[in-house]
């Protein structure tokens, strides 16, 4: 079970109307598992899928090297997203319990001699 809902649920403790999880039991609630607006979220996210960014070296400095030539890059997957949505990864939707989008970081060089 998600840490939030132990956190954030209704009882008579708690009556908070704003809950994340209705109601929390150690037995089926038949009424936390209908279907209703109670569960939607604002899914609206904004993310940087990939992105890479490279400099080749000039000439002149590649000559001074002895190297033909000389590429740096670095280059990234996921690398952030803009959401008020905090609970999970928004873009896995109501899947919170599946797992997380990764992020990839890479850099690397291109050297030809």
């Amino acid at each position: 079970m998600l840490k939030v809902y132990a956190d954030n649920h209704w009882s008579e403790d708690n009556r908070d109307l704003y809950a994340i999880w209705p109601r929390l039991s150690n037995r089926n609630i038949n009424n936390n598992q209908v279907s209703s607006t109670w569960f939607m979220r604002d899914g609206a996210f904004l993310r940087l899928k990939t992105a890479e960014l490279g400099y080749t070296l000039p000439q002149a400095t590649t000559r001074r090297i002895k190297v033909e030539k000389a590429r740096f890059y670095a280059s990234g997957i996921n690398l952030f997203s803009l959401s008020r949505f905090k609970l999970w990864d928004v873009e896995m939707g109501g899947n919170g319990l599946g797992y997380p989008v990764q992020r990839v970081v890479n850099i690397g060089a291109q050297i030809s001699f």
